[in-house]
């Protein structure tokens, strides 16, 4: 049986929607089931659908949920006891509102002056912006009551950044900090400057899109057959296009040098990024939670059209024999 890697990347609710899309037209076009992955790693948004793939939701119903129609009935079982402490989902984003003037974290030039080579610009940035207010309670305690305070049998990485030193944590790896999995996922979805930090086992964390916004590298020495990526900042195509966003244009970039980092070990990579036509669904606010069923739709029909290129059919065998 063929070793599965999936990585899901950072981008806010329309991310959400994205991996929604993305899995949904896995399930559909191949069978493949992403519950099977050997490990998964998840970055900001992509932590939150991580989560729900090892709590036991399938594709199918993540894109359900995302779009707001029925899922199945072993999907709202799962799903009753979180959705009972989170109650329902917001219309809209909570605006953004920084607890106080000064930056969150400034020790982080510090740290970034002893060991630059270990700290990203963009952690930098992150302890240097002022803390946000708006909070990540009731995700995290609706993911707690999903998994009871257990972390999942199957290996999980949450990624996310200790404001302070500006550095990587993974959650759920060896040696990182024990945390509950609504801690975890909270870290790595608290967009610095906009939702607080979130304190665990004493330190205070943000989101891991501040290191890389898929983390694909930390994959690079598994070993593994084949590693899918689903990357909703960045976007599909060499050729960068006129309304293209520096922020896409960044995170191509980023995914590019990473996957050549995997591939490099021998591990072949295949990258779902957002077309032309996802861009236009997603819009450019990417908290924006009334755009999310049409990204969801219009991301499974740019994976199912995907999925018939000639040029991806041999990694594509590998999860049809996963």
């Amino acid at each position: 049986m063929a070793r599965i890697g999936l990585v899901l990347g950072a981008g806010g609710m329309a991310g959400v929607a994205f991996h929604a899309g993305v899995l949904s037209g896995l399930a559909e076009g191949l069978g493949w089931d992403p519950r099977d992955a050997e490990i998964v790693v998840g970055t900001s948004a992509g932590s939150l659908i991580a989560a729900g793939l090892r709590a036991g939701l399938s594709g199918p119903d993540i894109a359900a949920r995302t779009e707001g129609v029925p899922m199945s009935a072993q999907g709202s079982a799962l799903l009753e006891a979180a959705d009972a402490v989170i109650g329902p989902r917001p219309d809209r984003a909570p605006p953004v509102r920084f607890r106080a003037a000064g930056p969150a974290a400034p020790g982080v030039l510090v740290a970034a002056g002893l060991q630059p080579w270990r700290v990203r610009p963009a952690a930098v940035i992150a302890g240097l912006l002022p803390a946000g207010s708006a909070s990540t309670a009731a995700l995290e305690s609706g993911l707690d009551a999903l998994f009871h305070d257990r972390w999942p049998a199957r290996p999980m990485w949450v990624c996310a950044v200790h404001l302070e030193s500006g550095r990587l944590t993974v959650f759920g790896r060896d040696g990182a900090p024990p945390a509950r999995v609504g801690q975890a996922v909270a870290a790595s979805c608290a967009i610095p400057g906009y939702f607080a930090p979130v304190t665990v086992a004493g330190s205070r964390y943000v989101d891991g899109g501040a290191h890389s916004l898929t983390n694909l590298s930390q994959l690079a020495r598994r070993g593994l057959d084949l590693v899918v990526v689903s990357a909703p900042m960045s976007r599909a195509g060499r050729r960068r296009p006129l309304s293209g966003t520096l922020v896409r244009e960044a995170a191509r970039v980023q995914l590019g040098i990473e996957a050549s980092q995997v591939r490099r070990r021998g591990t072949p990579v295949i990258a779902f990024q957002p077309t032309a036509e996802d861009q236009a669904a997603a819009g450019r606010n990417f908290m924006d939670p009334r755009r999310q069923a049409g990204i969801a739709r219009q991301a499974r029909a740019s994976t199912l059209r995907r999925l018939e290129r000639a040029d991806i059919k041999d990694r594509v065998a590998l999860l049809t024999s996963s």
